[in-house]
């Protein structure tokens, strides 16, 4: 996901391929990327999100299934935690063709029905956190990605790769994001507004191998810009879990919350 759900200030080092080496081509490297952080197995997790600004921390606690449908993607996220959003859900639908945008859905409890996002919608903020709906979402895959050389992100080597983003889409104006040579999952991304200034950063940290799969299990987004910061860290995660349809399903996100699946026994830790 742009996800997803989406994971410490860093020192960037640009640098330059090795001697006699190709650079290797920007869309393989995010395809790449996209492949280890949004792996098609079905798996479930917690996340907590906690909220600084002017010293004052919020927390929620949610729980995420993720699941691939035919060619496409889905992401339902539910939150549990506090009493106020509970029920609050989120179903992210990464298309057929991924060069798409994904399609989002919202259930809130408060007006209790769900309401498909339209695209302008996708850039308001979740649960007033730093994450937009929109950075919570699916890498896509298109044809503006351009490699700009490479960098080290607190001692691991990664390429560096620009997105550019449309003018009809401008609420970034461009996204650097920094993917580590060997696992091929992110390790920083550099949102811009759409003046060309810094507007935000994400950070991924705590990478923990989990039946197989390499996991980041926490991201921090920092708006630097509005000085606020939001915390993600995940746990109890598992994979090859079986997760139904229904938990996937736009019109049953009211009933997310109370879903089964979320009683399943936990994980017991990375491996």
């Amino acid at each position: 996901m742009r996800v997803v759900f989406a994971l410490l200030a860093v020192v960037v080092v640009a640098g330059s391929p090795a001697a006699g080496q190709p650079a290797p081509d920007a869309k393989a490297l995010v395809t790449e990327m996209k492949a280890a952080f949004e792996p098609s197995r079905p798996s479930t997790r917690q996340i907590v999100v906690s909220v600084s600004d002017s010293g004052q921390t919020v927390r929620f606690v949610g729980r995420v299934a993720r699941k691939q449908i035919g060619d496409g993607k889905r992401q339902a996220v539910v939150m549990m935690e506090p009493p106020d959003v509970r029920g609050t859900a989120l179903l992210m639908i990464e298309p057929h063709d991924p060069s798409q945008p994904s399609v989002a859905w919202l259930y809130s409890p408060v007006i209790r029905r769900a309401r498909k996002l339209v695209p302008i919608d996708a850039y308001d903020h979740f649960l007033d956190t730093d994450f937009t709906y929109a950075d919570l979402g699916y890498v896509r895959l298109h044809d503006r990605y351009k490699l700009l050389g490479e960098a080290e992100v607190n001692g691991t080597k990664a390429y560096k790769v620009e997105e550019k983003i449309p003018r009809e889409e401008w609420y970034y104006s461009r996204v650097v994001t920094y993917i580590a040579e060997g696992s091929k999952l992110p390790l920083q991304r550099d949102y811009y507004d759409p003046a060309g200034a810094l507007w935000k950063t994400e950070a991924f940290d705590q990478i923990t191998t989990i039946d197989g799969v390499p996991t980041v299990l926490h991201a921090v987004m920092k708006d630097v810009q509005a000085k606020t910061s939001t915390d993600l860290a995940v746990s109890e995660v598992r994979y090859d879990v079986e997760v139904p349809d229904a938990v996937l399903d736009p019109q049953q996100l009211s009933q997310l919350a109370d879903h089964p699946l979320w009683r399943a026994a936990p994980a017991a830790g990375g491996k």
